[in-house]
């Protein structure tokens, strides 16, 4: 049966704060890294994340990340380059958490006491009480403080077992004295209605925890249904600049910020810079070699560029925005052409001369038609052949096998496996 909304619920649109933002860039952006990335470069991004308000970084979730992390820890507290109110969040799930929680014992136990574990998968093997026992080895190793993730396959709809489900998941985390719960919608098929009765009932039923969303992109609905999610009690949002997440990604943190600030929304000890959000946007694509998304809403590259000789609609309703103004032969109209000689200054002869103005247009087409347009053909199919090219060598799962031959190979003959 569908769960409904709370009786007398209201839902805050403006003018409200929330406890904080989770970055996902990092964890899940270097998760979909074809190629990984480099440490160097994974350090000035974090920096940049800090200095667009981001205090909540997620690093998880694989081996060799508790190194970086203690570099991290470094650069914040021996170099001051990050932050010092930055919270760092080591990710792990229950079905990695033994060779992650070892690896983790490469930081200082007083760094350890600093960053927060997040502990995914909290349903599995519950029979056997392995999150309280993950939970009970990480703070016998100096762990601090932790957080909470629960798995989800939500639908359209939110029904009432999924959602006793969930709280039973919330009533064994609480036992542990674990108060921030992050919600996973984790196949990206939540719908923003559903996200708003869920938050709802979830934060009059536990008035104690902390909740946020982990929204993907699938249906191009995670920044919908983070929204809804803070607009109906979530106290805390999540996301990555530029999208970055798994598969489709996650909601867009610059684009976030751009709402928050039209909405009245602010986040509690820090503020949000949404030009240097965009900045680290830019950067991140760097970092994990993924082409540039130039129409990227708020921080593409080209996302300001607007054809100046169309009926340019907002220009036309007045409403004043940062542009940058192109023309195509599809936009080189007269009157255009007109139009640009006249704010750049040229007499009223000129401009009233309609065969002047013509001959104007005419030369500007023949050069965009015949010279520029055959050149960036030639150059744009030569780089869609390169970018096909480089994603060519993705590592497939056939690897592993490959590697163990391998390895089978360089053993001495008494350590062969018997057929």
């Amino acid at each position: 049966m569908p769960l409904s909304m709370p009786y007398g619920h209201t839902p805050r649109y403006t003018d409200f704060e929330i406890s904080g933002i989770s970055d996902e860039t990092m964890r899940e952006g270097g998760e979909r890294a074809l190629y990984g990335a480099d440490d160097d470069r994974k350090l000035q991004l974090i920096e940049a994340l800090a200095a667009g308000g981001l205090r909540d970084i997620d690093l998880g979730s694989g081996l060799t990340e508790p190194r970086f992390l203690l570099r991290c820890l470094d650069a914040q507290h021996l170099l001051g380059r990050i932050p010092g109110d930055t919270r760092f969040v080591f990710n792990l799930t229950l079905k990695t958490w033994e060779p992650l929680s070892e690896a983790l014992k490469v930081i200082p136990r007083d760094y350890l006491a600093k960053i927060q574990v997040s502990l995914g998968m909290v349903e599995h093997r519950q029979d056997e009480k392995l999150l309280e026992r993950a939970h009970e080895h990480l703070t016998s190793i100096g762990v601090g403080s932790f957080r909470a993730s629960i798995l989800n396959a939500f639908s359209h709809e939110i029904d009432e077992d999924r959602y006793a489900f969930i709280n039973e998941q919330i009533a064994r985390v609480r036992a542990l004295g674990i108060s921030l719960v992050r919600v996973n919608d984790s196949i990206g098929t939540l719908y923003p209605e559903a996200t708003a009765v869920l938050a709802s009932n979830l934060v009059r039923d536990n008035p104690d925890i902390t909740f946020y969303l982990h929204s993907h992109d699938d249906r191009g609905l995670g920044l919908a249904n983070s929204l809804s999610s803070v607009f109906h009690g979530f106290q805390m949002i999540e996301g990555g600049v530029a999208g970055f997440g798994n598969r489709a990604g996650l909601a867009n943190l610059e684009v976030m910020s751009q709402i928050f600030a039209e909405r009245g929304i602010t986040v509690a000890g820090t503020e949000l810079d949404t030009e240097k959000l965009s900045r680290a946007a830019a950067l991140a694509e760097e970092v994990f070699m993924v082409l540039p998304n130039v129409y990227r809403p708020v921080s593409g590259m080209l996302v300001r560029n607007e054809n100046a000789g169309i009926v340019n609609v907002p220009d036309y309703l007045g409403v004043s925005r940062p542009v940058d103004y192109f023309l195509n032969p599809i936009g080189t109209f007269p009157t255009t052409v007109a139009q640009v000689l006249e704010n750049a200054g040229f007499p009223d002869r000129l401009i009233r001369d309609e065969e002047f103005v013509r001959q104007v247009a005419d030369r500007l087409t023949e050069h965009m038609e015949d010279t520029l347009y055959p050149a960036k053909r030639e150059r744009f199919d030569a780089l869609l052949r390169e970018v096909h090219a480089f994603y060519t060598d993705i590592v497939r799962l056939d690897a592993v096998h490959n590697a163990a031959l391998d390895v089978l190979q360089l053993r001495a003959p008494d350590q062969a496996p018997l057929a």
